[in-house]
């Protein structure tokens, strides 16, 4: 008898433990959020169908150009930013900052009420590039660091010639750094100071590799001290002080004399001028006046 009413109380324990699985299969299983895909433009605009590619100096394939359209495209819905490549085979002397502030604002590119986005302009003349930033938020997310970063990973593509390759360095870093969400000034300062958020999240050390790394540590170092500990055994207990006498008489009369003085002067390292509610990113204003990030350099 106790043991059916043992059986009987598992039972109905078991109902109990079954019932948010009924329950969720009746509902249609977990809910999945749905991105927005064609987040809208500061001018009422879907991202998707603007031309994010603009290759006017002729770098690329007619496919490479659409693949790298499609890439830019998801990835300003995804973001509401818009993340923009234009090639020019030459600006006439133009500043190149100047000119990639001014094609951003001339042609509508941006999204949200601050126009949110961010553009790689390559002329070819001049070899020079220039990334310019709009919009609190993406300004704020391409700091001068990853701005660095970004152009760094670009330079030895643009340098060989293959402007696919860093067309798509830029996508993939525009990517990663857009899907990191805006970054506190922690994250930013570690990163300038070398402490790059880019760590993977790593699971336990299993226990018998790691009783095997201590032991082989354990080791090494008893080895090295040892070593080094043999070569400095040079002092020996002496029961006479015959040595010391004769050291003593031999050694003369020592001083220590004063010959001159000299004073290093190094100038105190001024601090990184930026505008204020950027930290980490220098600013600037284009002709038309709208607030820009942005970087420039020559390949």
């Amino acid at each position: 008898m106790k043991k059916f009413f043992n059986i009987l109380c598992i039972l109905f324990f078991a109902s109990f433990a079954l019932l948010p699985l009924s329950a969720q299969s009746e509902d249609g299983g977990i809910v999945e959020v749905t991105q927005n895909e064609g987040a809208g433009n500061s001018s009422g605009g879907m991202a998707s169908s603007k031309t994010l590619v603009v290759d006017d100096a002729g770098l690329l394939s007619p496919s490479q150009a659409e693949a790298l359209q499609q890439k830019l495209a998801s990835v300003s819905a995804r973001y509401n930013c818009d993340v923009v490549l234009v090639t020019k085979a030459d600006i006439a002397g133009t500043n190149v900052t100047a000119y990639a502030d001014d094609y951003f604002d001339n042609n509508s590119y941006g999204q949200g009420s601050e126009n949110e986005g961010i553009l790689f302009l390559i002329t070819m003349a001049e070899r020079e590039w220039a990334i310019s930033t709009s919009g609190h938020d993406t300004i704020t997310i391409f700091s001068d660091w990853r701005q660095n970063q970004i152009s760094g990973k670009m330079i030895p593509f643009l340098k060989s010639g293959d402007y696919a390759g860093a067309f798509n360095a830029y996508a993939q870093s525009c990517e990663y750094y857009l899907s990191r969400g805006l970054p506190s000034d922690e994250t930013l300062t570690n990163e300038e100071n070398g402490y790059a958020g880019e760590r993977e999240e790593k699971g336990p050390l299993d226990p018998v590799w790691g009783f095997i790394s201590g032991l082989i540590g354990l080791i090494s170092s008893w080895l090295g001290t040892s070593a080094k500990r043999s070569k400095y055994r040079t002092v020996f207990e002496k029961t006479t002080a015959a040595g010391y006498e004769r050291l003593a008489a031999s050694s003369g009369n020592n001083a220590d004399r004063f010959v001159r003085t000299f004073t290093t002067r190094t100038a105190r390292p001024t601090e990184r001028t930026v505008s204020s509610g950027y930290s980490h990113s220098s600013t600037h204003t284009s002709s038309s006046g709208h607030t820009h990030g942005g970087s420039h350099g020559s390949f």
